[in-house]
């Protein structure tokens, strides 16, 4: 559980009975894409459940972000292993995952052995023809751990509007801005269950601030059971009156494929 205190004006983030002392919102920083108004960001102990459970997918120099959802198994957005400059896919063996990265420093390393995308995807030469829908992958790695620092169940049910719109929800990532640090916006919101294009399925457009880096990051929620995975954040889009809401794709559409 997470809960926001005010310490003379600084945000401090309580996440398993662990005080840690975070910045408050930069100004600065509020105009980046997919900041959505104030930023409301907060840093959590990547050591600690559940975010031990999400790393660093890096790469070139690049990253996304990834979480464990079984004992090799990591999600994360398929638009990460897409190479602009030759228009294909990249091997699976150039991404390393790094949960409990930190300042450099990181719990645990596990190289890229293959990855798993919506069907048909693998034949594809133009990533712009992509649905939204199909923007997750499912990244098999060379050790299991999972074993080690816990994997977050994934929710295999397709949820009504009703029963996810307005729903608290956690968003956590590695952002480019904060790209050493493990950073969430608790208790953003998933704002509407909506198509977005011809033949797509029902995504979620959520409010959490998350921006470049945090693509692959998991939407998550607190149940009697523990935290499980409802989506992952995808991408950004702008409203016609300048708002920006982030896309998130429901874990229905790719849970049945984590065992692939």
């Amino acid at each position: 559980m997470i809960r926001l205190l005010s310490v003379v004006g600084v945000l401090v983030a309580v996440v398993a009975g662990t005080i840690t002392p975070v910045k408050a919102a930069n100004p600065e920083r509020l105009q980046l894409p997919g900041i959505k108004g104030q930023d409301n960001r907060v840093t959590v102990d990547s050591r600690e459940a559940p975010w031990r459970s999400i790393g660093r997918i890096n790469k070139d120099g690049g990253h996304c972000t990834g979480v464990l959802v079984g004992p090799n198994k990591v999600l994360t957005a398929a638009h990460c292993f897409w190479n602009k400059r030759t228009h294909r896919w990249s091997d699976a063996n150039l991404y390393h995952f790094l949960p409990g990265y930190y300042k450099g420093t990181y719990a645990g390393h596990a190289r890229g052995v293959k990855y798993k995308l919506a069907p048909g995807l693998e034949k594809i030469r133009n990533f712009s023809t992509v649905k939204r829908e199909d923007d997750w992958a499912i990244l098999t790695i060379d050790k299991k751990l999972g074993d080690d620092f816990g994997w977050l169940p994934v929710d295999a049910v397709k949820l009504s509007p009703r029963q996810i719109e307005g729903e608290q929800i956690f968003q956590a990532g590695y952002s480019r801005d904060f790209a050493h640090v493990l950073t969430t916006h608790p208790a953003c919101q998933i704002q509407q269950v909506a198509p977005m294009g011809s033949g797509e399925a029902g995504l979620y457009l959520h409010n959490c601030d998350a921006t470049k880096g945090d693509s692959g990051s998991p939407l998550f929620r607190k149940t009697s059971k523990g935290f499980r995975i409802v989506g992952l954040h995808s991408s950004t889009i702008k409203r016609k009156k300048g708002a920006s809401l982030g896309v998130g794709v429901p874990s229905y559409l790719f849970q049945q494929h984590i065992g692939d």
